[in-house]
């Protein structure tokens, strides 16, 4: 590559000597990019580093992740070293000789794509040593492979590497080395997981290819320990409240089926559409993971309650539990009511008071009822009459129980009783056995306690 051909003779005439120009056309005058530093000899060592402008959050669904990088590889060519009538120790050269030189063909051997910077100018940067030894520094944007074991998930941590190969030259003509200090970073802020730099390694991953040989390969790892905060309140609080609400059922009445049922069913739905959900951003693994195990569990103790109410309804609906608890409800009635008429004496009071204090007989008190509704035949009559009435009157005495005079008739507890008698009887409460019963009170126990025995082993075991 001749620099100074677009100059004239003239101006050539006038370029010192030891100008940077005249140097590097020294340098290419025999220099042929095709041929490798030491050629048949000794092979070549290049040294390798990295500096990490962007780390990208790894996507478990195509299992890799993103980097933007500076990297840098420094080896010795012997044919480019400078003159010792060159003052300074280094010559940054314009990235465009790039292409005249030879370099390392390395390449990403976990890569899946790549891009190479150009705006505003190609990002290479070429310096070329006293000693011969050549930097270059160029920024890419690789996206690598990641295998994941999600076995853990969410509360694992994943081993990414970077492994950086020699495509044709094999271990007797190049060697890939780490230079000291081999990963460089500020900090980073990943969104779920935490990077560290000590938590960052090297290794060397030298390959054997069958039929051509050993190929040499360095690589780095990173550890990526995933933050949970986001999972939690996304998924294991969202669920945990959902199995929570699935219990509120067992304090509903065994026969209040048009809630308890809908509870359940909506306790459910909520627990597989959620399941479904977290699917959906994961791949497809042939193994359990930590999370599964989590919605299992809750979606079981919701579809229990559910197989729970179930069992209470068939003991609602058998006739030989309904049969035995209507037995036992006899048998408390009559034992109440035998308590109750020994305290209870056997005179009766037959007879109401009318004026006077004058005793009238029930049975008489028809003829009365009878004359008496003649004048008296609504409230307003009472009201306009200064009729008041004394003590709570049954309902069907409430005009008959005066006399013509417009005195109060005191009314005695047998006539109430009379009263209470003429009305129509409330509808009869169902029967709920107490089997039934028993079975919700035993699941308000139950369940809460076996969640939180889950609880403790899932997060002793996981965490």
């Amino acid at each position: 590559m001749d620099f100074n051909s677009q100059l004239s003779p003239e101006d050539l005439a006038q370029v010192p000597a030891n100008s940077t120009s005249n140097i590097l056309n020294r340098l290419m005058v025999s220099y042929d990019p095709r041929i490798r530093p030491n050629f048949k000899g000794i092979p070549v060592e290049s040294k390798v580093n990295i500096f990490i402008n962007s780390f990208g959050s790894i996507q478990e669904t195509t299992m890799d992740y993103r980097v933007n990088i500076f990297l840098r590889q420094r080896w010795n060519d012997p044919r480019l070293r400078l003159p010792t009538d060159f003052k300074s120790d280094a010559l940054t050269v314009d990235p465009k000789m790039f292409q005249c030189l030879w370099k390392p063909d390395l390449f990403f051997a976990n890569e899946k794509n790549a891009n190479f910077h150009d705006v505003t100018q190609d990002n290479i940067l070429l310096f070329i040593f006293r000693n011969g030894d050549v930097l270059i520094s160029m920024r890419l944007s690789v996206t690598l492979s990641c295998p994941l074991d999600l076995t853990l998930f969410p509360m694992d941590t994943q081993l990414c590497k970077m492994q950086l190969e020699s495509f044709g030259y094999t271990t007797s003509d190049l060697v890939f080395m780490w230079q000291s200090d081999p990963v460089q970073m500020d900090e980073i802020a990943l969104p779920q997981f935490d990077i560290k730099q000590e938590d960052i390694k090297y290794g060397n991953c030298t390959k054997y290819y069958q039929g051509t040989g050993y190929y040499t390969c360095v690589e780095v790892i990173f550890t990526l320990r995933r933050q949970v905060g986001f999972y939690m309140m996304g998924v294991y609080a969202p669920t945990l409240l959902i199995v929570v609400l699935s219990w509120l059922s067992f304090w509903i009445n065994p026969d209040a089926s048009a809630a308890r049922v809908p509870l359940g069913i909506l306790s459910v739905l909520s627990l597989s559409s959620e399941s479904m959900s977290l699917a959906s951003e994961l791949p497809k693994v042939s193994y359990v993971k930590a999370i599964d195990i989590w919605l299992i569990a809750c979606l079981l103790f919701g579809f229990s309650s559910l197989v729970e109410y179930a069992v209470v309804q068939v003991m609602l609906n058998s006739p030989k539990l309904i049969e035995e608890e209507k037995a036992k409800m006899a048998t408390k009635e009559k034992a109440l009511r035998e308590k109750e008429g020994k305290k209870t004496p056997n005179k009766t009071n037959n007879t109401v008071n009318g004026t006077g204090g004058t005793p009238i007989h029930v049975s008489s008190l028809q003829v009365v009822e009878t004359r008496c509704k003649k004048v008296c035949t609504s409230k307003s009559d009472l009201r306009s009459n200064d009729f008041s009435i004394v003590g709570s009157l049954p309902r069907d005495f409430e005009l008959s129980n005066f006399d013509c005079y417009g005195k109060p008739i005191e009314v005695t507890g047998a006539l109430k009783s009379q009263s209470k008698a003429n009305k129509k009887p409330p509808p009869p409460k169902p029967v709920i056995p107490a089997a039934a019963k028993r079975i919700d009170l035993y699941a308000r126990a139950l369940f809460p306690f076996s969640f939180l025995f889950f609880n403790v082993v899932y997060w002793s075991v996981y965490l």
